[in-house]
């Protein structure tokens, strides 16, 4: 009986260290998250400035055609 209590803390320990990492590895896929979603509102910032600014620039070359 002595044995299987033992066995049984042992098999309880280890879940809570296999969940333990779990939870880092949750923690880690959040992270990256939401650095992906801030890349990805940055390039759609720098797109949209580069856009406005290709416009701007055609607005300028229409002057010197002649």
């Amino acid at each position: 009986m002595a044995g299987k209590s033992q066995q049984m803390g042992v098999s309880i320990e280890e879940i809570a260290s296999v969940s333990k990492e779990a939870a880092a590895g949750i923690e880690q896929t959040s992270v990256s998250s939401q650095q992906t979603s801030s890349s990805k509102e940055e390039v759609s910032r720098s797109s949209e400035e580069l856009a406005r600014m290709a416009e701007e620039l055609k607005g300028l070359v229409r002057r010197f055609k002649i």
